[in-house]
């Protein structure tokens, strides 16, 4: 399931998994997807995704975190959950 651009997350019998689309190295090359993190269950993926996305901020002020957890808040709300 594509949660964005950016990310997508899949399960299997046992982790719910997140990934990062990776950049092609070589220009002609196609593009990957890197796991990120092993979660169990879709709520912890969609946590990790949150914690990933507000530290990969830097955390270098208020106003850069709040926007960074809206725009993810946003980007939650837009998803369809059963």
């Amino acid at each position: 399931m594509n949660i964005s651009e950016k990310y997508k997350i899949e399960s299997d019998d046992m982790n719910v998994v997140v990934y990062k689309k990776q950049k092609p190295r070589k220009p002609g090359a196609r593009e990957s997807w890197r796991p990120l993190g092993y979660l169990s269950s879709f709520q912890q993926a969609l946590k990790f995704l949150v914690d990933n996305e507000i530290n990969g901020t830097g955390l270098t002020d208020f106003k850069t975190v709040v926007a960074k957890q809206q725009e993810l808040y946003d980007l939650i709300n837009t998803l369809q959950l059963p």
